[in-house]
């Protein structure tokens, strides 16, 4: 009896979270499919927007389908993509991420306006 073994198909497209002005965090789902072999780990890319070229974020495979990626530019706007490596070889890349820029957490309101100075330091009431 022969078993066939095939490349992983693509994960899912990375979601991006927790942005700061240097890190930003990307979370997938893992294949469909792992090609009859399970999977070994994650190749893990980034692309400046400005570049078409894709770099590894990582040197070694990341076993888990959660990534806090360092280092990064701020002000830089960033794509994240994400391959599949089993026994066979390595999966086509997932779609890419949405695009997201580094910068200081986004929602985040880090300067207070003169009257929520006042009433922060009581010094007025609601």
């Amino acid at each position: 009896m022969f078993i066939s073994i095939d490349v992983p198909d693509a994960p899912g497209k990375p979601k991006v979270s927790d942005v700061t002005a240097t890190t930003m965090t990307i979370q997938w789902t893992p294949p469909p499919s792992d090609g009859g072999a399970p999977i070994k780990g994650y190749i893990i890319e980034k692309r400046d927007t400005t570049s078409m070229r894709w770099l590894k974020v990582s040197v070694d495979l990341e076993k888990e389908t959660t990534f806090n990626i360092t280092g990064l530019v701020q002000g830089t706007s960033y794509e994240f993509r994400v391959s599949a490596e089993n026994k066979a070889g390595v999966s086509k890349p997932s779609p890419p991420s949405d695009t997201w820029k580094a910068k200081p957490p986004y929602g985040k309101n880090w300067f207070f306006t003169p009257y929520q100075y006042l009433v922060r330091y009581g010094i007025c009431s609601k």
